[in-house]
């Protein structure tokens, strides 16, 4: 009787578990994320969002402070990346959203806003270098 009560109690805990596990993965699908890639540039991209901002960003797609972003009109900028971006290829840093593949050295326009500086609440913060810590962002929107 008592190897029958442990089975089921191992059993329900295993399934409180799994159930767990599930739930954090489906909430962490549309969360934000630092993609390296294995290259030397982090790729932040943002979590899925309906909201938008009405800015335009433009520039050339560089390095950073260690982060992909854009030099635009004499200034740097670290980009958190539309939900959906991916690393195509770690080197030479290739990236893809919006159905378009992009290098280091293309000219990029987004839609998004700017903000002074990352957040120290912001879920980047602690994952970046301090140069990209300190560098003004765009929080850019999926077209």
């Amino acid at each position: 009787m008592a190897d029958r009560r442990k089975t089921l109690i191992g059993g329900a805990l295993a399934a409180v578990l799994v159930a767990a596990l599930v739930a954090i993965v489906v909430n962490r699908s549309g969360a934000e994320k630092v993609i390296n890639a294995g290259g030397d540039t982090l790729v932040l991209v943002g979590k899925e969002s309906d909201e938008g901002a009405t800015a335009m960003g433009e520039g050339v797609l560089t390095d950073v402070g260690g982060c992909l972003g854009l030099n635009t009109d004499g200034r740097s900028v670290v980009v958190v990346w539309p939900h959906g971006t991916t690393v195509q290829t770690p080197d030479p840093l290739r990236i893809r959203f919006d159905g378009k593949t992009y290098e280091l050295g293309d000219t990029v326009k987004l839609g998004g806003g700017f903000a002074e500086q990352l957040a120290s609440t912001s879920y980047f913060y602690d994952q970046v270098p301090k140069t990209c810590q300190s560098t003004e962002v765009f929080y850019s929107q999926a077209g």
